[in-house]
């Protein structure tokens, strides 16, 4: 029997619920959905899991790179299906995304002088959760979503949390303000973008051999994916390529008024993670309506 875990008051809710991002103290409140708003602020959270062949890998730095060629996978439409939804050009997100990976040592291929050791794949799009009414016909379903939503938000073991509070309910600990941010995004509709890097010589030879994969979510309430996927890959670039543990958090305002992002990204790392560099974004004024 399937269990229906607690969810927490959401950062930043569309109906004007104040919030607090975990570890800051900072609430973040506004009266107005966020599809009114001029300057709405984003909730991202950036992930990255190596495999443990990727961790035989030499690490990968500006100094010592590794080469790569980038393959867009495309748009996808993940859990429940909602009209209206346009992306970015693939080849905008491509040149962002390669912009991100040169940040971290991670260059384009160029032969013969730098063949590549990696294929990195890139797909992005929504997964909208199941209307009320829908989720109550199919429990199953819904909760088969929700851990999809929880392994792109938070990796693989908040993914297995989620699950074991699903299945037996919450418990004292599951209740802390970074696991309650992390809940309330897997469990609402997101925008995503994966990036999963393989290893070049084995997918030559027909196999997929994984070396690690980083995921970029963003709440989708009351923002469209034009003006939310390139402040969230410049906000993730730190961790393309750089295992994380756990999931990163970060808040970042953009401005539909033009094109020049709204300050710098607002990062809770874990101990041993470093803060974001901000780069300019170019949103686009077409909110998804809350």
């Amino acid at each position: 029997m399937l269990a229906v875990f607690g969810r927490a008051a959401g950062p930043s809710d569309s109906d004007g619920t104040p919030s607090r991002l975990p570890g800051t103290g900072e609430f973040v409140f506004s009266i107005l959905p966020k599809a009114f708003q001029k300057n709405p602020q984003l909730e991202m959270t950036v992930n990255t899991e190596f495999t443990p062949y990727g961790r035989l890998m030499r690490p990968v730095t500006p100094a010592q790179p590794a080469y790569f060629v980038a393959q867009a996978g495309g748009f996808k439409q993940l859990g429940d299906v909602v009209g209206g939804e346009h992306s970015p050009p693939p080849a905008e997100l491509e040149r962002a995304i390669t912009r991100a990976l040169a940040a971290n040592g991670f260059l384009p291929a160029a032969l013969p002088g730098h063949a590549p050791s990696l294929a990195v794949f890139f797909t992005w799009g929504s997964h909208n959760k199941l209307p009320p009414d829908m989720a109550a016909k199919f429990p199953e379903l819904a909760a088969k979503q929700t851990l999809e939503r929880a392994l792109l938000v938070g990796g693989r073991d908040f993914m297995d949390g989620i699950n074991r509070r699903l299945l037996y309910g919450d418990s004292l600990t599951d209740h802390t303000e970074r696991l309650d941010y992390l809940t309330d995004q897997a469990d609402d509709d997101i925008y995503f973008i994966i990036a999963s890097a393989y290893d070049y010589r084995s997918l030559a030879q027909g196999k997929r051999q994984l070396v690690w994969r980083t995921n970029m979510t963003v709440s989708s309430k009351g923002v469209s994916m034009n003006e939310t996927l390139m402040p969230l890959i410049a906000t993730a670039t730190p961790y393309f390529g750089r295992e994380t543990k756990g999931a990163e958090i970060a808040m970042r305002r953009v401005s539909r008024e033009g094109k020049v992002e709204i300050g710098t990204a607002v990062v809770v790392p874990d101990k041993d993670s470093n803060p974001p560099t901000a780069v300019p974004a170019t949103p686009a004024p077409a909110p998804k309506s809350p």
